[in-house]
C-alpha cells in the first residue's frame, strides 16, 4: 500500500484522491458480505504495510539529516576566499609586468615619434620647394597663351597647397598662399575672356579651336563651379534660338508643330557633333547635357500647351509619336534608356529630378484618345443596339441555308479585332494609366454587347410568334439561340485572352487592376439563357405529341401494338431540335448540358401526361411502356449518336431517369388477382410501406373503389409484417393532379415533383443559370423521415385499416 507524505493541510483535490483510493481499497478487500469474515487477515496485512512505510520514513529522515550538514557551507566559503586571493596575486603580477614592458619600450617609442616628425618635416620642405617652383613657373606662363602648360602648372600649385594649409600661419607660407590665389584668379579671368571671345562667334575673327581646347583644360583645373558656369553658358547659347522660336504662346510652339522641335534640335546636335564636340573634354558630357536641357525645355513647353487647350486626337497622337521617336533615337545614340539619360539632371543650376521622359507629359491628357476609342466602339455597335436597330443576327441568319457547321456573330469578331488593334496602338504610346482606362472601356462594351446585343437578340426571338399553325415551335429561333450561344462562348474565351494580353502589355504596378471576370460571368449567363430558350422551344415543339397522350383512351385498348402515333411525333420533334443543336452548337459541354436538362424536362412532361391520362389499365400501361422504350432510345441519342452497350455517365443518367417510370408502369401492368401477388409485386418493385403511394398505383391502374378495399386490406396486413420496407419512395413526390400550364414557363409554375426530392427525373447538375424547377411537391409523405416519419406512417396505416374494417 503506497502512502503519500506531505506537509501542511492537503487541498480538496488531494483529499478527494485519498478518499477515492480508500474506497477502492475497501471495495477490493471486501467485495462482498462473505469477505468480512477475513477481516483479521486483512488487518494483519495492513499492519505489515504500516511497518514497511515507517522503515522507509526513517531511511529518508537519515538521508535528509546527512545532506543538511552545517559545516558544508563554511567549507565552500573558505574555498571561495582562497580563490579570490589567488586572483589578486595574479592581478598584481600583471601590473608589474606591464610597467616593466613600458619602461623597456619607452625609448623605442620616442625613436618612432622622432622618425615620423623628421620624415614629415622633410616631406613638407620638399613640397615647399616644389610649390615655389610650380608657382614661379605659373607666373612666368601667365603673360602668354600657353594654356596647356598653364593648366599643368596651375594643377601642380593647387595640388601642393592642400598639404601646406596647416602652415598658413607662418608669414612666408601665408604670403605664398596669397600670391597663388591671386594668380589663380588672374588665370580664371584670362580664361573667361577667351571663352567670351569664343561665345560671341565674331564672323570676322573665327575662333581658334586648338586654343579653345587648351582653355578648356585650364577650366577643368579651376574647379567644378567655374566649369559648370562655362558649360551652362554654352548650353544656353545653343538653345537660345530654340526658346525664342518655339515659345508655347507662339504658333510654332503649338502641338501640331512638335515634330519641327525635334527636327530643329537634330540640326543643332549635328552642328555640335561636327564643330564643337572636340573642343570640350569627354568627361563634361556636353552632348548629353545639351539633350537633357532640350528635353527639360520641351517638356515644360508641352505641359503648358496641353494645359491651355483640349488637344485633338490626331494632333495628340502625332505629337506623341514624334516624341517617342525622338526619345528612341536619343536612347539608341547614347546606348542607355532615355529616362536614365535625362535622369541625371540637365540644368546644372537645379538638382536632378529623377527619372522622367518627355512623353510622360502626355499621360495626363491621353484620356482624349481613350474617349475617342469609346466613341468608335459605340458607333461600331450602334447598328446592333436599340429597339429599331438592325439585329446583329441578320447578317448571319438572312439566308436560312442548311449549311452544316456552327458559326458566331460577325459583330463579335469585329469587336475583338478592334480591341486588338486599339491595344497594340495604345502600347506604342503608353503602358501606364491610359491603358488601364482603355481596359475599363473594353469591359464596359463587353457588358453592353452581352446585354444589348446578345440578350436583346434572344428576347426579340422570344417576342415573335412561338407556334405555327400546327402548334410547332419556330426552328429558326432555335438556330438563332444556338448562334448566340456560340457567340457568347467565343466572347467568354476571347475575353480571357484579352485580359492576359492587356496584362502582358501594361505596367507591372497596374496588372492587378485588369480583370474581365465580371464580363465573363455575364457571357456565362447568356449561355444559360440560350440553353433555357432552346429547352422552351423544345417543349413547345413537343406539346402536340404530349397533348395526344392525355387524349388517348388507354383504358379502352384491347391489345398492344407497336409504337403509338404520338410517340412517333414526339421522337421526331425531339430529333429535329437535337439535330439543330448538335450541328450548330460548337461547345460539346453545352450540347451535353442541353441534353441533361432536356432529359429532365421531357421525362417530367411525359410522366405528367401519363398521370393526367389515367386510368391506364393493364393494356394501356403495357403500351406506354413500349412507347417509353422508344423515348429512351431517342434520349440516349440526344448529345450524339448512341453506341450500343454504352455505359458512360449520360447513358446511366438516362436509364435512371426513365427507370422509375418503367417501374411504375410495370406495377400498374401487374394483375391485381390474387391480391397477395399484386401486393408482393408492389413491395418488390416499389419497396415502401406508404399507404398513399399504394393508393396512387390503384388510381393509375383504374381499380374500381369496390375492389380497392380488398387490395388495401391485403397491403396493410402484408406491410405490417415487413420491417425492411422504406417509408418513402420515388412515388412519394408524384403529383396526381399536375398543373396544366407549361413546365418551364416561369420559376413559379406548378411543378410535378418536389425540388427537394431525390427524384431521378431532375437534371443532375445546376451550373450557370439554372432552369426553373420542373417538378412540384404535392405529397403528404414528402416530409416523412427518420423515426418520427416512420411512426406517423404506422399510425396512418392503422387508422386506414380500422376505417376499412368499419
Amino acid at each position: 500500500m503506497a502512502l503519500t507524505v506531505s506537509n501542511g493541510d492537503p487541498g480538496p483535490s488531494t483529499r478527494r484522491e485519498t478518499t477515492e483510493k480508500v474506497l477502492s481499497r475497501l471495495s477490493n478487500d471486501f467485495p462482498d458480505a462473505e469477505s468480512l469474515a477475513q477481516h483479521e487477515q486483512i488487518h494483519a496485512r495492513l499492519q505489515l504495510e504500516i511497518m514497511d512505510v515507517k522503515e522507509e520514513i526513517e531511511v529518508l529522515e537519515q538521508e535528509l539529516r546527512r545532506d543538511q550538514d552545517p559545516g558544508k557551507m563554511s567549507r565552500i566559503q573558505s574555498q571561495i576566499g582562497q580563490l579570490m586571493l589567488q586572483i589578486n596575486v595574479i592581478r598584481e603580477k600583471a601590473a608589474e609586468a606591464e610597467a616593466i614592458v613600458k619602461a623597456i619600450t619607452t625609448d623605442v617609442q620616442k625613436l618612432d615619434i622622432a622618425k615620423r616628425n623628421l620624415t614629415g618635416a622633410i616631406q613638407t620642405l620638399e613640397r615647399w620647394e616644389m610649390l615655389k617652383q610650380a608657382h614661379q613657373q605659373l607666373k612666368d606662363l601667365l603673360p602668354g597663351k600657353r594654356y596647356r602648360e598653364i593648366s599643368q602648372a596651375l594643377a601642380a600649385v593647387l595640388q601642393l597647397l592642400g598639404p601646406l594649409r596647416p602652415l598658413s600661419a607662418i608669414a612666408e607660407v601665408a604670403e605664398l598662399f596669397r600670391a597663388a590665389e591671386e594668380d589663380r584668379k588672374q588665370v580664371q579671368e584670362k580664361v573667361a575672356a577667351e571663352m567670351d571671345v569664343y561665345f560671341r562667334q565674331d564672323p570676322n575673327h573665327p575662333p581658334d579651336h586648338e586654343l579653345v581646347q587648351q582653355v578648356c583644360l585650364v577650366i577643368d583645373v579651376l574647379g567644378a563651379d567655374f566649369r559648370n558656369h562655362i558649360i551652362e553658358r554654352y548650353l544656353q547659347l545653343q538653345l537660345t534660338e530654340y526658346r525664342r522660336i518655339f515659345r508655347s504662346t507662339d504658333e510654332a510652339g503649338q502641338l501640331d508643330n512638335v515634330p519641327r522641335r525635334y527636327a530643329w534640335f537634330r540640326r543643332i546636335l549635328k552642328h555640335h557633333d561636327d564643330e564643337d564636340v572636340d573642343l570640350f573634354p569627354a568627361s563634361w558630357e556636353i552632348s548629353r547635357l545639351l539633350t537633357t536641357n532640350f528635353a527639360e525645355y520641351t517638356k515644360a513647353d508641352l505641359a503648358n500647351v496641353l494645359g491651355k487647350q483640349q488637344p485633338g486626337v490626331a494632333a495628340l497622337l502625332e505629337a506623341l509619336q514624334s516624341t517617342l521617336d525622338f526619345e528612341g533615337t536619343m536612347a539608341k545614340r547614347y546606348e542607355v534608356p532615355f529616362d536614365e539619360l535625362v535622369g541625371r539632371g540637365g540644368t546644372l543650376s537645379s538638382a536632378a529630378q529623377g527619372k522622367w521622359t518627355i512623353s510622360s507629359v502626355f499621360d495626363a491628357y491621353f484620356g482624349v484618345y481613350v474617349d475617342a476609342q469609346d466613341r468608335a466602339i459605340a458607333d461600331m455597335l450602334s447598328q446592333y443596339r436599340g429597339p429599331r436597330s438592325r439585329s446583329s443576327m441578320e447578317g448571319a441568319m438572312q439566308h436560312d441555308t442548311e449549311v452544316a457547321g456552327p458559326s458566331v456573330l460577325p459583330s463579335s469578331t469585329e469587336l475583338f479585332y478592334f480591341y486588338g488593334q486599339t491595344l497594340d496602338q495604345c502600347q506604342k504610346y503608353t503602358t501606364g494609366e491610359p491603358m488601364r482606362r482603355l481596359a475599363r472601356v473594353f469591359g464596359k462594351w463587353l457588358k453592353v454587347y452581352s446585354d444589348e446585343v446578345l440578350l436583346s437578340g434572344l428576347k426579340k426571338a422570344e417576342v415573335g410568334p412561338r407556334r405555327s399553325l400546327e402548334g410547332k415551335a419556330n426552328l429558326q429561333e432555335i438556330k438563332q439561340a444556338c448562334l448566340i450561344l456560340n457567340t457568347a462562348e467565343y466572347c467568354q474565351t476571347t475575353s480571357l485572352q484579352l485580359e492576359e494580353r492587356v496584362k502582358d502589355k501594361i505596367q507591372d504596378s497596374l496588372k492587378e487592376d485588369v480583370s474581365f471576370q465580371a464580363e465573363r460571368d455575364t457571357f456565362a449567363s447568356v449561355i444559360s439563357n440560350c440553353i433555357a430558350t432552346v429547352l422552351r422551344k423544345l417543349e413547345t415543339h413537343c406539346e402536340p405529341a404530349l397533348a395526344a397522350i392525355i387524349r388517348s383512351p388507354w383504358a379502352n385498348l384491347d391489345n398492344v401494338s407497336g409504337r403509338s402515333a404520338y410517340v412517333v411525333d414526339l421522337v421526331g420533334s425531339i430529333k429535329q431540335v437535337a439535330e439543330i443543336v448538335r450541328t450548330r452548337v460548337e461547345g460539346k459541354k453545352y450540347i451535353r448540358n442541353f441534353a441533361d436538362k432536356a432529359v429532365g424536362l421531357l421525362m417530367s412532361r411525359f410522366t405528367q401526361a401519363v398521370v393526367r391520362s389515367r386510368p391506364l389499365k393493364q393494356i394501356g400501361a403495357e403500351q406506354i411502356l413500349i412507347d417509353a422504350q422508344a423515348l429512351k432510345a431517342c434520349l440516349l441519342d440526344l448529345p450524339e449518336p448512341h453506341p450500343e452497350n454504352s455505359t458512360n455517365a449520360y447513358t446511366k443518367y438516362v436509364t435512371k431517369n426513365i427507370g422509375q417510370l418503367e417501374t411504375m408502369l410495370k406495377v400498374v401492368m401487374a394483375p391485381d388477382d390474387p391480391p397477395e401477388g399484386f401486393v408482393h409485386n408492389y413491395c418488390l418493385l416499389i419497396g415502401d410501406r406508404a399507404f398513399t403511394n399504394f393508393q396512387k398505383i390503384l388510381d393509375l391502374k383504374g381499380t374500381p373503389r369496390s375492389e380497392q378495399q380488398k387490395l388495401i386490406d391485403t397491403y396493410l396486413s402484408v406491410t405490417a409484417t415487413k420491417d425492411d420496407l422504406a417509408d418513402t419512395s420515388f412515388l412519394t413526390s408524384l403529383d396526381m393532379d399536375p398543373a396544366q400550364e407549361r413546365m418551364i414557363a416561369s420559376p413559379s409554375s406548378s411543378n410535378l415533383f418536389s425540388p427537394t426530392s431525390s427524384h431521378l427525373f431532375s437534371p443532375p447538375h445546376a451550373g450557370g443559370n439554372v432552369l426553373p424547377h420542373l417538378l412540384r411537391a404535392a405529397s403528404v409523405d414528402a416530409g416523412d423521415g427518420g423515426r418520427e416519419g416512420k411512426a406517423f406512417g404506422e399510425l396512418r396505416r392503422f387508422v386506414s385499416f380500422a376505417r376499412g374494417r368499419d
